[in-house]
């Protein structure tokens, strides 16, 4: 069976979307300290300039965004531990002079092991950056601060197949094992790879700014993160914002059974207004038991990835691509036509769709995450032992997921490899429930599919100096996502420093409920994507066809008004130039419009489907581009009347100008050429 990564990443790791992987950097080895040290013993780090590894990709200008990095112990509960350097980024506040304050803010970032590259990019636009400098410290064993798997899963593929989801979880298993043993061959300490020694390094790295306090910020594994830091530095944090909440003590946090049948709970509750809802649910039950007791096998031709040259391929994508979608509340209008298509597709069981999606699994570079430290992490901090506890229990609540994502003995089996590769969970009294009095907001997005609200409203009583805010329909991460509301709201929280009197009345209302949208459906992204990914040279006949045929359409669309006013100039009836075509001609002009409106409405469509989200374009065009359908069919109608047209003009009043004949003739053929293509490629409205 298939593991999808991708979504088993969703369901099992907290990922903040749009970040991308580093190059590793080997983190250099120094002498241990010549004294016994204890926690305190460890020197500050000294700061040092390097030339940012993202430079290529992010455009900048010096001193709006610099790198540096320090270095600190990989494990400071032992003397001998080596030395690793971490990477960490300040973007500068952008504002006027007048409204910048001296107290920065760090970033705790995701994942856990998602690399620092797309925080940049995107919370260089936050509006945080009006008044503040923002740091992101790129955590231990991610990207250049020391990637010890770059080549997590490549290096096994032939664990990439199993007969059912149990031999998938002991497969990744075997896979993560692997990737330990590597590491600790090369000098890895792997319990050093823990929240604790995060939160300490964070503290290292505040030090070495020589700031006595800083403002904080987390979302997901961040807020696990900044709660840990409340624990390891309460000195030095102003005040803390942690956001999408995964509690220190991680309580129910690995039912993710619970949390990916309420995001579904979420979307059938208030998807009323479809036709497509009418049954959506009864129809995701039955494709999924169809599937769970008949997976679909596709062969494939690339035995380099998949040694057995097939993939099974079951119903994980239905169960999480709206868990996936409903991270952004952006994507949330399109849930329901996707949910729709994909359930189309496993109904028809669709070759073109199942050979895409092997096509595009299991390949390097699905997951932009150093996956060696984000199951370090998972193993150390009780992830995964969480989930094993919780699996019996979780799949007995949520039928629905048996068999789809995992067994309480696959489980079981991941937890123990980490025990045996001494990795199991640390000692509890680090993770305990935390209860500080440090200036907080606790916020999380009503909507939030992995860490939804009930795990913010458990662990808000701990925090006597805190405020919870819960965002209507948001998703994952509204304090990032909501950046206009939420950086002033920020910036005046860090100001003052009062929770219960901060204006957060942007946060309060959140977002509009999702105005669910319905999709125009065509199979043309599945049929041209498939077509890609097995040859892109299969896409010239296409390309070809389509091109063509809109080549003529556009020089017709100028050249025929064109041909019309210069007659007028030159006073030379038509009749005189043998060119009396009315008819034709104004058939031809709208055949022109018709041909050129279909294709700038399909591509739109496709682009503002883009827009809504990545999985919308599989479920066809954005309602705006409802009509282009229509389009190609009357484009096809009126080069047939063209055609028609010109053999009865040629027949009943004798020969006419070649030109004007050809011209014509080729805006008819065009027109009936680019409808054909439309239904050939299902971009027709039949």
């Amino acid at each position: 069976m298939i593991r999808m990564s991708a979504l088993i990443a969703s369901a099992a790791i907290w990922v903040s979307p749009a970040a991308a992987q580093d190059e590793p950097v080997d983190a250099p080895v120094q002498d241990a300290p010549q004294t016994e040290p204890t926690l305190l013993d460890w020197p500050t780090p000294e700061p040092v300039d390097f030339v940012c590894p993202f430079k290529n990709e992010v455009d900048y200008e010096p001193g709006e965004i610099s790198c540096g990095f320090i270095t600190v112990p990989e494990n400071r509960e032992r003397a001998d531990s080596r030395m690793i350097r971490l990477h960490f980024v300040k973007i500068a506040a952008t504002g006027e002079e007048e409204d910048y304050r001296e107290d920065p803010v760090i970033y705790l970032t995701g994942g856990p092991g998602v690399g620092v590259d797309g925080y940049v990019s995107r919370l260089r636009e936050h509006a945080i950056l009006e008044q503040r400098d923002l740091y992101i410290l790129e955590q231990r064993g991610i990207g250049a601060s020391g990637d010890f798997c770059p080549h997590y899963g490549q290096t096994e593929r032939a664990l990439v197949h199993a007969v059912d989801i149990e031999e998938a979880q002991r497969n990744a298993a075997e896979v993560t094992r692997n990737c330990f043993e590597q590491a600790e061959a090369a000098g890895v300490d792997l319990s050093g790879y823990n929240t604790v020694e995060n939160a300490r390094d964070v503290k290292a790295l505040r030090e070495a700014l020589g700031f006595e306090q800083w403002n904080v910020w987390g979302i997901s594994y961040g807020s696990h993160l900044g709660q840990m830091l409340a624990l390891q530095d309460p000195d030095g944090i102003r005040a803390l914002v942690i956001d999408a909440i995964v509690p220190n003590d991680l309580t129910d946090l690995m039912r993710i059974g619970r949390w990916a049948n309420l995001t579904l709970d979420n979307v059938f509750s208030t998807c009323t207004d479809l036709a497509l809802c009418e049954d959506l649910e009864t129809r995701l039950d039955a494709a999924i038991d169809a599937v769970r007791n008949d997976p679909v096998t596709v062969e494939v031709e690339d035995t380099e990835l998949y040694p057995d040259g097939e993939v099974e391929v079951g119903g994980l994508i239905l169960a999480f691509a709206p868990f996936s979608m409903a991270y952004e509340q952006d994507e949330h209008p399109a849930i329901p036509a996707v949910l729709g298509t994909l359930i189309g597709y496993y109904e028809t069981r669709d070759p073109d769709f199942f050979q895409l999606v092997s096509d595009m699994t299991g390949g390097p570079g699905g997951i932009t995450i150093s996956q060696g430290m984000s199951a370090a992490i998972r193993c150390n901090d009780g992830y995964t032992q969480a989930a094993a506890d919780v699996a019996a229990e979780d799949l007995a609540e949520n039928p629905r997921f048996a068999g789809l994502m995992m067994t309480p003995d696959g489980a079981a089996f991941e937890a123990q490899m980490c025990v045996d590769q001494g990795v199991g969970p640390r000692d509890r009294s680090d993770y305990r429930f935390v209860e500080t009095a440090i200036p907080t907001l606790i916020i999380n997005g009503g909507w939030d599919p992995v860490t939804p609200p009930a795990l913010a409203r458990y662990i808000a009583p701990g925090f006597s100096n805190g405020r919870y805010i819960e965002v209507p329909y948001a998703g994952h991460g509204p304090t990032r996502s909501m950046a206009d509301c939420a950086g002033p709201v920020l910036n005046a929280f860090f100001d003052d420093r009062d929770p219960q009197a901060l204006e957060a009345s942007c946060l309060e209302e959140g977002v509009p409920a999702p105005d669910y949208l319905a999709f125009t459906p065509t199979r043309a992204p599945v049929i041209l994507g498939a077509a890609a990914d097995s040859d892109p040279k299969t896409l010239i006949v296409p390309g070809a066809w389509a091109g063509a045929p809109l080549l003529i359409l556009m020089l017709s669309l100028v050249l025929i008004p064109f041909g019309f006013l210069a007659r007028l100039v030159d006073r030379q009836p038509a009749t005189d130039l043998k060119a009396d075509l009315a008819l034709p001609r104004l058939l031809a002009f709208l055949t022109a419009g018709t041909g050129v409106g279909f294709a700038a409405l399909t591509g739109y469509g496709a682009y503002a489907a883009s827009e809504v989200s990545m999985l919308a374009v599989i479920a066809g065009l954005h309602p705006a581009a409802a009509a282009a359908p229509w389009l190609a069919l009357g484009a096809g109608v009126l080069g047939v009347l063209v055609l028609v047209t010109l053999v009865r003009r040629r027949m009943a009043d004798g020969p006419v100008r070649f030109g004007s004949l050809t011209g014509l003739a080729l805006t008819g053929l065009s027109g009936l050429a680019l409808a054909a293509f439309a239904i050939t490629y299902d971009l027709g409205p039949l």
